[in-house]
């Protein structure tokens, strides 16, 4: 939520202080640089010491993150080094619930459970959408990151109790089973990334531009994000109905959701609707299976496999928001939407040539 928060409140923080496009995707790109670096380690941490730890240090994180940003944030500089604390919970999160519903959850509901933990980060979007129109607008916006960190602080009290549930360290040297399938995984999870969260970050920001109010805007981006929490489940529950594979659907959808991100360029308020709600309805929708393929690939060690695939999403989550940015700051959205798209397709290639190697044995 620091991020999308950050994202989705653009309008209302640059009226206290200078926070440009290109600002705001530098802001969003570090927060996910941190991310990125942490990633790995994270994983192999949560591998080491359990999946409740971990939870628990991502929420406290967020917490500290949100309430630090919301009393200390007076220039883009300080708010951009405060959301730096949130990208270390972001490291966390996502390989400690990966690692908790692979070990609690039946092999036949997993897809179900995993596309529901995906369905975090719209839902996540979904908040910081509402909280425009519902707290910044009213009240301002550093009431939204309080809100946000009543939240966190709520997810840490609730965080299941830490077990004796920790994996033990893999020999020195050795790779983890399916090691090439997850790190080329990471490689479309970059492509994927960086289409998806360019779009969400600057999609506000475009349709105030283009004569949408900043209520409109904002509820806007609920409705993608709601759109794209269904969608993130309804992969996982086709992967589970006779344990297809997930790789399939995620690839059909990103290749599905160019039409959406070229339709954006109409710059016209009822296409952008359309636009937004479809592309965030294919294009936002990959997480899940993907979070779920990785950790079939290396079930022995689930959270450095989580931890490869997020530091994909998160180095996507970087470049995407900085080269979005860059083209927005240049009145260039048609083009920026024309590379979301080309990004989507090519994510959808490098699965599609994931799914053809492994076919094709060692």
């Amino acid at each position: 939520m620091p991020g999308f928060l950050t994202a989705s409140l653009a309008p209302r923080i640059r009226a206290d202080f200078a926070f440009g496009d290109s600002t705001l995707g530098l802001a969003v790109g570090l927060f996910y640089v941190m991310s990125a670096l942490l990633s790995v380690p994270a994983g192999r941490l949560v591998d080491r010491v359990g999946a409740a730890r971990g939870m628990q240090l991502a929420a406290g994180f967020t917490a500290a993150s949100c309430v630090a940003v919301a009393a200390l944030a007076q220039s883009a500089a300080s708010l951009t080094a405060l959301l730096l604390v949130g990208g270390v919970a972001n490291a966390l999160g996502g390989p400690s619930v990966s690692a908790l519903l692979k070990r609690e959850v039946a092999d036949r509901s997993q897809g179900l459970a995993f596309g529901a933990q995906q369905a975090g980060a719209p839902m996540g979007a979904l908040l910081a959408g509402l909280a425009l129109p519902a707290l910044a607008i009213p009240f301002g916006w550093q009431w939204a990151f309080v809100a946000a960190a009543a939240l966190a602080l709520l997810a840490v009290a609730v965080a299941p109790r830490a077990t004796a549930t920790a994996s033990p360290p893999s020999p020195a040297g050795s790779r983890p089973r399916g090691f090439d399938s997850v790190h080329a995984l990471g490689v479309a999870a970059v492509l994927a990334s960086a289409a998806g969260v360019g779009f969400v970050s600057f999609l506000v920001t475009y349709a105030v531009d283009s004569g949408m109010s900043e209520v409109a805007a904002g509820l806007l981006l609920a409705g993608v994000s709601v759109v794209a929490t269904i969608s993130r489940i309804a992969v996982g529950v086709f992967a589970d109905r006779g344990r297809q594979e997930p790789l399939r659907p995620v690839a059909a959808m990103l290749a599905a959701s160019v039409a959406g991100y070229l339709l954006l360029t109409a710059d016209e308020p009822g296409l952008i609707v359309a636009a937004a709600l479809l592309a965030g309805g294919l294009g936002w929708a990959w997480p899940g299976g993907l979070t779920l393929a990785v950790v079939q690939r290396s079930p022995q060690a689930p959270g450095w496999a989580v931890g490869v695939m997020m530091t994909g999403l998160f180095v996507g989550a970087v470049t995407g928001p900085l080269l979005i940015g860059f083209l927005a700051e240049h009145d260039l959205f048609a083009a920026a939407w024309i590379t979301c798209a080309g990004l989507a397709l090519m994510a959808a290639v490098t699965i599609v040539a994931t799914l053809r190697h492994e076919a094709q044995g060692p």
